[in-house]
């Protein structure tokens, strides 16, 4: 192509070109995004539809789950259901609740009508009369739970009959919990059907195949044939992602929302797979194109009428001054050109004029400014990047959480100390403030956006403190302050900072909770003392009364008891004294194995009965260990006395230290002859053994098993207590070494 062609053409069709080109680009650049805003937003509310869809297939799920959970609770409380149960009278239960359950299956779908037996056996099936005395604790967990716990337990669970919906609640009999009863709703076609007829989306269910290569199998559907890969199917399944995707099904496009679906227990135990037919989306989508191009169309016929007329009248005058600065430029004027308008050309022609009188002077200036222009241009952008650097540094690495806010609600800005303080990237909370919402307490969630819209709606500061979940599940307190930015008189944004205030919560709720404990521990002492005073008065008062009374008196064995027990009382009240004192230690470096060996010799020494026995196995490896020596030997000492009175003196202890890290452990083991989970967790309870009190000394030091764990906890070390192999008893304390 020949450039100077291009330079040749008249000054209107270099005006009229560019106006032509911009107006066409102007038109085409609207088309495109308004046409691709529109199609976002389609799309955003097709992809809501299909989440709320999925949302009330869940809840469709759980809704059907408490309704058996009602009807359960219904037939456990029948008196006569309950005592027939109790009875195993199988009979007498048919003939109260098969007509009952045939009415139940027609109205409202129930396929399950089921009682059991202790620990999970089949005892009756209204379903199916013939099939009982099944034993199924292997497998159906929601029998087991409402047995153990004694509350009623809902959700999908797969049975003898397959993948449903069951609700299993206890039955008592006279206070008793003499079995458990089941109702059960089908998981297949029929709830399926009942979806698409509410709300018009077909629903196909999978399950991962019983083969070894997890493929997705069809478990129920509305459909022929299922959409998902594997891929997605395994997304879903394995990772509990819902996936949204479009897809071709009988030369039909759908939208596909494919979610996993969670039994009783939170596992995932099938996929949903949610379809809806963009047929309506897309001809909405078409019909807006069309209409966009038309108005697109129009509009640059107008735009070029208006350009057309517009250079025409503009050359027009372009081309006197043009003249006369030709005629100028010739000599055949004085240099001057005569000024006829005060408009954009009469200036225009003033400015020649005083060019003319200054371009030798301008030249000069031209010529020293373009020496120092660049180190100046330089020098500037140098020190605009370095600002831009600083700023932008300040900005991410400072410990709080920037944002900035359009009036729209959409975050334009957030920096990446946001991942830190609620596990999220900046990428994924840009948008809307609803994907921030998200993360908020849902107890805060409410008064905190209806806050923050009144804020962007009126332009005024924003100031509020709530709670928020961090990606891993744990909640930490904010303190969320912006503040509005105008231009001029208009609202433009809001910027603001989230301060973390968890640490300072905390703090406040333990320096709460430290001045509960000191107020709780000095009443209870006071009152312990007030007790103590009648206390002692009564015991020497009955004392006295039996130093009166005749060996042969009668009331002498009365007196005595009251003797004794008045000792008992005295001696429980040392203990509470003693777990309400604050409890002080002393710590030095301590040989660990050299305390346990002489903790184990006292006990030997106290306890001398040959059907018990103490073994020990030390690590020589244990480096010394900051303890309170005497103190620490007495926790062990009383450790070794109380499993001595739990084994019914005898038996034998095994005892070891070991080095694990950085930690010593010192670890007790014994057999007793029973010992539930109830007993493990009550371990450190007071009053649970009843053993004699500092060995026959009344005025011993107390120290109890909690007296040990507390000890133990403030040399900085950790006491757990578990049981092995049915009834051994183990004892671990780990305590950090030097």
């Amino acid at each position: 192509m020949n450039l100077s062609r291009l330079h040749d053409i008249s000054l209107k069709w270099k005006l009229l070109i560019p106006f032509l080109f911009l107006a066409f680009m102007g038109a085409t650049a609207l088309f495109v995004v308004s046409y691709r805003f529109q199609a976002s937003l389609i799309h955003v509310n097709e992809e809501k539809r299909l989440r709320n869809q999925y949302r009330y297939f869940l809840n469709q799920i759980d809704l059907k789950a408490n309704t058996a959970m009602g009807l359960a609770y219904l037939v456990a409380g029948n008196p006569e259901v309950a005592e027939a149960f109790a009875k195993r009278d199988r009979q007498r239960l048919i003939n109260l609740l098969h007509p009952a359950y045939q009415g139940l299956q027609e109205d409202f779908g129930i396929s399950q009508f089921h009682f059991h037996v202790p620990p999970a056996t089949s005892f009756l099936r209204l379903h199916a009369l013939g099939q009982y005395g099944e034993r199924m604790e292997g497998y159906r967990h929601t029998i087991n739970k409402a047995r153990e716990t004694g509350t009623g337990v809902g959700g999908l669970e797969r049975g003898a009959f397959g993948l449903g919906i069951r609700s299993v609640v206890p039955v008592f009999h006279e206070g008793e919990q003499v079995g458990t009863v089941e109702f059960g709703l089908s998981f297949e076609k029929p709830l399926l059907r009942e979806f698409k007829e509410s709300y018009g989306a077909d629903l196909t269910l999978y399950v991962p195949d019983e083969g070894g290569d997890r493929k997705p199998r069809v478990f129920a559907s509305t459909l022929s044939h299922g959409l998902p890969t594997p891929k997605f199917f395994n997304e879903a399944f394995d990772k509990g992602d819902v996936v949204i995707r479009t897809a071709r099904l009988d030369d039909r496009d759908m939208a596909v929302i494919i979610g996993p679906v969670r039994d009783f227990s939170s596992k995932i135990v099938a996929v949903a797979e949610i379809s809806v037919d963009r047929s309506p989306t897309l001809a909405l989508l078409k019909r807006y194109g069309t209409s966009a191009i038309i108005i697109g169309l129009a509009g640059l016929a107008l735009s070029i009428s208006f350009v057309w007329f517009i250079s025409i009248i503009f050359t027009k005058r372009i081309e006197q001054v043009v003249e006369a600065a030709d005629e100028i430029a010739a000599g055949h004027r004085d240099a001057r050109i005569t000024v006829k308008s005060a408009d954009e050309l009469g200036t225009m022609a003033r400015a020649i004029n005083e060019m003319l009188t200054s371009l030798e002077e301008s030249r000069r200036k031209v010529k020293d400014y373009a020496q120092n222009l660049e180190s100046m241009v330089e020098h500037r952008t140098r020190t605009l990047k370095e600002s831009e650097k600083t700023y932008r540094t300040l900005v991410e690495n400072v410990p709080l959480v920037v944002y900035m806010v359009m009036p729209d609600g959409s975050a334009m800005f957030l920096n990446r100390f946001v991942e830190q303080t609620i596990g999220i990237t900046p990428r994924l909370l840009s948008g809307h403030h609803e994907l921030w919402a998200e993360h908020i307490h849902p107890n805060d969630r409410t008064r905190v956006l209806a806050d923050l819209d009144e804020c962007l709606a009126k332009g005024n500061e924003f100031f509020a403190e709530y709670r928020m979940i961090h990606q891993d599940g744990h909640v930490i307190h904010v303190i969320d302050h912006a503040v509005p930015v105008f231009d001029n008189s208009d609202f433009i944004r809001l910027d603001g900072i989230v301060v973390d205030v968890t640490a300072r919560r905390e703090l406040e709720q333990k320096t709460v909770q430290a001045e509960e404990l000191q107020t709780l521990g000095e009443v209870s002492a006071r009152l312990a003392h007030e007790i103590r005073n009648p206390l002692t008065s009564v015991g020497g008062l009955t004392r006295r009364l039996l130093k009166s009374f005749d060996p042969s008196d009668p009331r002498m064995e009365k007196a005595e008891l009251i003797v004794e027990e008045v000792e008992r009382l005295e001696k429980i009240l040392k203990m509470m004294i003693a777990y309400i004192e604050p409890t002080s230690i002393r710590l030095s470096s301590c040989d660990l194995n050299t305390v346990v060996s002489r903790a184990i010799d006292t006990v030997r020494s106290e306890f001398p009965n040959g059907s018990f026995s103490i073994k020990l196995h030390d690590d020589h490896r244990l480096r010394d260990v900051k303890l309170d020596c005497d103190v620490f030997e007495k926790v062990l000492t009383n450790l070794m006395e109380n499993a001595f009175f739990r084994m019914k003196e005898k038996g034998e202890i095994q005892v070891a230290t070991e080095m694990n890290g950085e930690y010593a452990k010192v670890i007790l083991a014994y057999e007793l002859p029973h010992i539930s989970d109830d007993d493990i967790e009550h371990f450190f309870y007071p009053f649970v053994v009843d053993y004699p009190f500092a060995k026959g000394q009344p005025d011993a030091a107390i120290m109890d098993v909690p007296m040990c764990r507390v000890i133990i906890h403030k040399h900085g070390g950790i006491i757990n207590v578990k049981k092995e192999n049915t009834n051994v008893v183990k004892i671990t304390i780990a305590l950090p070494c030097e």
